[in-house]
Order: C-alpha cells, then sequence, then structure tokens
C-alpha cells in the first residue's frame, strides 16, 4: 500500500477538516460553543483515524479505523446540515463543505470495500 498521505481518502479527509474548522471561526456559528466544537471534533477525527488505522500496520485494524473516520463523516454530516437548516452560516460556503463531506463518505466507502471490510 502506498503512504497514506498519497491516498485521495486522506488528502480529501484533511481538505474536509480544515474546511469544516474555518467555518466555525465565522460568525454566527462561533459563538455556538457546543455545536462549533462538535463540527471540529468529528472534522479533525476523520484524517486522524485514517492516519492511525494505517500506522498500525495491519489490514483489520485499517479496517476498524476505517470504519471510525466514516462514522466521524457521518457525524460531521449530520452537524453541517444542521448549521446549513438552522442558517448558521452562508448557503452556498456550508454548501460546498457538505458536498466535500460526501464525497468523503464515498471514498471511505469504496476504500473500505476495496480492503473487504
Amino acid at each position: 500500500m502506498r503512504r497514506f498521505k498519497e491516498l485521495e481518502v486522506w488528502k480529501t479527509a484533511t481538505a474536509l477538516s480544515r474546511s469544516a474548522y474555518h467555518l466555525t471561526l465565522l460568525e454566527p456559528l462561533s459563538g455556538h460553543f457546543e455545536l462549533r466544537n462538535q463540527i471540529r471534533r468529528a472534522a479533525i477525527s476523520i484524517p486522524a483515524n485514517l492516519a492511525e488505522g494505517y500506522g498500525l500496520g495491519t489490514r483489520p485494524q485499517l479496517v476498524r479505523c476505517m470504519r471510525i473516520a466514516l462514522g466521524s463523516a457521518y457525524e460531521l454530516n449530520t452537524h453541517l446540515e444542521l448549521v446549513r437548516d438552522i442558517g448558521l452560516c452562508e448557503t452556498d460556503e456550508i454548501d460546498r463543505v457538505i458536498a466535500v463531506c460526501s464525497h468523503e463518505i464515498g471514498l471511505l466507502i469504496g476504500t473500505l470495500r476495496g480492503l473487504g471490510g
């Protein structure tokens, strides 16, 4: 397997985490402490779990950590949809990040299928 930083699933996850984190710095979302922190935690969990799974060096551990990353991606997607639905962010910006999140979910599912997980 290639280095994890070369994998599209990890590259997209890091871009997603940066974009989601950036959203939490903008008003009015930045003032909603709990939701802001949940978004940050879910977003950074995705690439971190991919790196951890890769670093553990076995296919079962990689699959386990990828499943955790997938759960975090779904969690992030839910938080982002809530932000959009209650109007805490500009529609174009939140829709762009939701689209990246959906793409990441697809990459994670595809990668897991490829690994037999």
